[in-house]
């Protein structure tokens, strides 16, 4: 919120041309507010802050007749999501008992994962995630009928958005010529999606600066991966890293031995974290 305010004071970007995005809804919030806060005489209404979802939301309600999609589509939730898998596995009341919902629920947790790849239910890679014999079979008539209806899960929001830039030239080239300035918060938390995603969402003149902490990364169950913070340099040419290595929540005390632990990690940056006491 800082630089984004920085940025806009001195000139270097208007608020239409910059971007932010982070995880939840809430701290979408905390930051349009901090923003507002720390330029309460600049109209900043007009900076695209949103959660990664919401942007992909935003995207395909806008361009997604290009990859068939309405700008009505409706989003749906675990609840829908089930309801529609009954109904694509021969379930036509969408009753189901107990134990048959629960093994579907565990399905689209499945499914969630594979979008979250990048995958589909004819990838060969589907083994990786689980070995289930009907999953594939289950994925494609979940899809089909997902399809039918027009609508979107929240998985889709990032996957579709992605697939919409690789085809759509308008709405790619219409995101590089518009933001000037993306930031993602806590980018030790993407996925595989939502990197593929961010690679095509910026152009060869957006600058594009994420803050995150490999050693913060705890979400590969949902799917995060640490990779993608720590092949950056690799991924997006010119880069600069700075280091943030003062802690303004704990003392010395308690940052050493955890720096010793952490430290027997191989996959990391190296960092020397001291507190700002």
């Amino acid at each position: 919120t800082t630089k984004i305010a920085y940025t806009i004071e001195t000139g270097r970007r208007r608020p239409y041309e910059i971007c932010a995005v982070t995880f939840t809804n809430r701290a979408a919030k905390e930051m349009r507010d901090r923003v507002a806060a720390l330029l309460p005489d600049i109209d900043t209404t007009s900076i695209v802050l949103r959660t990664f979802h919401s942007l992909g939301a935003t995207l395909l309600r806008r361009f997604g007749s290009s990859i068939g999609l309405s700008s009505d589509f409706t989003i749906y939730d675990d609840d829908d999501s089930l309801q529609l898998l009954l109904a694509a596995a021969g379930d036509r009341d969408g009753e189901g008992n107990a134990q048959k919902k629960k093994y579907l629920r565990e399905v689209l947790k499945n499914i969630s994962k594979a979008k979250d790849l990048g995958m589909g239910p004819d990838d060969v890679g589907l083994s990786s995630i689980t070995d289930d014999p009907n999953f594939r079979t289950l994925f494609r008539s979940y899809e089909e009928a997902l399809f039918k209806t027009g609508n979107v899960d929240f998985a889709d929001l990032i996957k579709k958005a992605k697939e919409l830039l690789e085809r759509d030239n308008n709405a790619r080239e219409y995101c590089h010529r518009r933001f000037k300035l993306v930031m993602v918060d806590e980018y030790q938390d993407s996925n595989r999606e939502q990197f593929n995603f961010l690679r095509l969402f910026v152009g060869d003149n957006t600058q594009l600066v994420v803050v995150g902490d490999d050693d913060q990364s705890i979400y590969s169950f949902r799917g995060a991966e640490v990779e993608n913070i720590l092949t950056f340099s690799k991924s997006f040419g010119n880069v600069r890293e700075i280091k943030l290595e003062k802690n303004y929540r704990s003392t010395d005390e308690i940052l050493a031995p955890a720096a010793a632990l952490i430290r027997h990690n191989s996959a990391r940056h190296d960092k020397d974290i001291v507190s700002a006491d």
